[in-house]
């Protein structure tokens, strides 16, 4: 009998932690949220999505202007700061030994005409086309509209044929800047053609420009190991995405500063690669996967219930929904799989009706 009890409380001791354990799970079911979960209300926002690069500013149009001829600076026509047009005349070199090269060909070509020689006379007819040619160089011209940003001889310098160190002028053509960025690997399938940007300088604190992506690389580049893809965004005029504007002052604010940027400063680009409204987005937490189907959690009264969804795109904030759940409707989201909330979707706004983001006057 006393060995029959004893199995008994064996029996009952090994069944109780089951019984607990079991206890437990209902409970657990029973409740909407536990210290590893919490509740989110599903709701529609708008989503805007971005990614930042590094760039700086070039000019589409500008040039490195170079002698091609070697000779001494005999006038210069310009100064820095000076605004030009393409064949607009920078410096002159004496060309004395030129113009008595050129005599000398054109004689020696005038002769072989009277000898009645073909070949001579091609011979004779290029010489002439060469010395004719150096002659002319001895002008040095400007090859693109433009500022000229940097003046690099004097009168009577001595300037040596097309070395890179005996750069004559710079003229760069600051009407038409853009900026020369990179995206990493990661992002290249977010970016395109159009998207909308914001630029920030800073040298312009509190002041953002608007920009498109106008050109994205057809080929990847490596540096320390990181693969990049070029990029290139364009500065958007401010009659151009401020029409009509209510307080043209600002504009004209605004303006000011953009015929400012220059070549050669540095930016970041906050580019957006999405703008969604009026969509369903919940914390990535919500969502779990089985075979290849999403679920989500939803509170039913003190219960809860495993629905599956349809996902659209993934965020950096969570997955868009785009069916399965309502409006109103709470579900359950675990805390280790969402870092952030959907509640904080629209990250930025675009400004493009009200752009300027001027700091307070």
């Amino acid at each position: 009998m006393r060995k029959n009890l004893r199995i008994y409380i064996l029996i009952s001791f090994s069944i109780l932690p089951l019984f607990l354990s079991s206890c437990n799970r209902n409970v657990q079911q029973s409740s909407t949220a536990t210290p590893s979960t919490t509740e989110y209300t599903v709701k529609r926002t708008n989503v805007i999505d971005s990614i930042t690069v590094s760039g700086t500013i070039k000019a589409e149009n500008s040039a490195a202007v170079q002698a091609l001829v070697s000779g001494v600076v005999k006038k210069i026509y310009v100064k820095e700061g000076d605004t030009v047009k393409a064949g607009d005349l920078l410096v002159e070199l004496d060309d004395t030994d030129y113009r008595l090269t050129y005599l000398k060909a054109l004689q020696n070509y005038e002769l072989a005409k009277n000898s009645g020689s073909k070949l001579l006379i091609e011979q004779r007819q290029l010489e002439l086309d060469i010395a004719k040619r150096d002659l002319e160089r001895c002008k040095i011209t400007s090859p693109v509209d433009g500022i000229v940003t940097a003046l690099n001889v004097e009168v009577n310098d001595y300037v040596s044929k097309g070395t890179a160190v005996d750069v004559v002028a710079r003229v760069v053509n600051v009407n038409n800047l853009y900026v020369s960025a990179a995206v990493e690997e990661m992002d290249y399938s977010k970016i395109k053609v159009g998207q909308n940007a914001l630029l920030t300088f800073e040298a312009f604190e509190g002041v953002q420009f608007p920009a498109k992506v106008t050109y994205v690389g057809s080929e990847a580049q490596i540096s320390s190991g990181i693969v990049t893809i070029p990029i290139k965004l364009s500065l958007v005029p401010t009659r151009s995405f401020q029409p009509g504007a209510a307080n043209p002052s600002r504009n004209q604010q605004l303006e000011a500063m953009m015929n400012k940027i220059i070549p050669g400063l540095s930016c970041e680009a906050e580019i957006v690669v999405l703008n969604k409204t009026n969509v369903i987005v919940v914390p990535t937490g919500a969502i779990s996967y089985e075979m290849g189907k999403a679920y989500v959690t939803v509170k039913n009264g003190n219960a809860t219930e495993k629905r599956q969804v349809t996902v659209g795109e993934r965020f950096s904030i969570g997955y868009e929904i785009l069916d399965g759940l309502k409006e109103g409707e709470v579900i359950i989201v675990s805390r280790a799989g969402s870092s952030s909330s959907a509640g904080g979707a629209a990250r930025i706004t675009i400004p493009f009706n009200n752009p300027s983001r001027l700091p307070p006057r």
